[in-house]
């Protein structure tokens, strides 16, 4: 299974950073624009952009406060799972989001049946997940910004 990794560490507590991801009130001054609701164990969830005019459902699959969360999206031909993790240490904390799935650029890059693939076609997949781990660095940027010098312009700078 193909799975994409970002990390970083941030000069905030567990319990900030959580918060920022699961309370509808903070997560416009990092990632989203808005959620539908507090996030919580089995409830789906909507996130709007409101810069590009999309709504992206989510399924919250586990919350371990201050710890985890994990999280469903994407098409159902093409689910991923979303953790995040938070690992506190003193006056910061390591932040981890991980997203694993992506069973259709799997099979296209796995499948010996498909030796003769087309370039523009393995171009296509690979610019898909860089673009994926640039989400990750992105969000994770924003989240820093955020919690540890209180900017919270840098997410509408996105460009598409």
């Amino acid at each position: 299974m193909i799975d994409i990794t970002t990390r970083m560490e941030i000069a905030a507590s567990a319990e900030d950073i959580f918060d920022s991801f699961v309370n509808p009130e903070k997560i416009g001054n990092f990632w989203f624009s808005r959620a539908s609701e507090i996030w919580g164990k089995g409830k789906k969830i909507t996130l709007s952009y409101d810069e590009f005019d999309a709504k992206v459902p989510i399924q919250v699959l586990e919350l371990r406060q201050n710890r985890q969360i994990r999280f469903v999206w994407g098409t159902s031909d093409d689910e991923r799972v979303v953790t995040i993790t938070i690992a506190p240490s003193s006056d910061k904390s390591a932040v981890e989001v991980k997203e694993a799935g992506f069973q259709e650029a799997e099979a296209m890059l796995s499948n010996p049946a498909l030796a003769e693939i087309r370039t523009y076609e393995y171009e296509e997949i690979i610019e898909h997940l860089l673009g994926q781990k640039e989400g990750g660095t992105f969000v994770l940027t924003c989240l820093k910004a955020y919690l540890e010098n209180g900017v919270n312009t840098l997410r509408m700078g996105l460009l598409r």
